[in-house]
């Protein structure tokens, strides 16, 4: 069993027992796990990350294949799920709730301070999709 296969197969064993964790020393191993296509974002952050994908040409990065059917892709478009680490494309200028998040079972959810945020669709807001 490869690395790769073992952290999978124990991070899956974890979530089935009601404990995940799937930092690596504790550290953010940047799996991908957490990112989403909606987050809560300030206007600050919003105009920082514009800059960023303009001055990097960032484009955004599709996680499903082409199907049959029209489906929703929920993964954000900064997240290029080709690579096993280093996937945020914006890492430098990442949004709070990305810095302050922590997917370790034993930790403490974070509090955002949700009257400062307004929950924005990434993939609409940035690339007008």
């Amino acid at each position: 069993m490869t690395a790769q296969t073992k952290w999978l197969s124990d991070a899956i064993e974890g979530m089935k027992n009601g404990t995940y964790d799937m930092t690596v020393d504790g550290k953010c191993s940047q799996c991908g796990a957490c990112c989403s296509r909606c987050l809560p974002l300030s206007s600050k952050e919003i105009i920082t990350i514009k800059q960023y994908i303009k001055a990097h040409d960032i484009k955004p990065y599709r996680h499903l294949f082409p199907v049959a059917k029209e489906v929703y892709d929920l993964a954000c478009p900064f997240m290029d799920d080709s690579k096993l680490k280093e996937k945020c494309r914006i890492y430098p200028v990442r949004p709070e709730i990305c810095r302050q998040f922590i997917c370790k079972g034993d930790k403490k959810p974070f509090r955002m301070k949700a009257a400062r945020y307004e929950v924005v669709d990434v993939r609409k807001e940035f690339f007008g999709e």
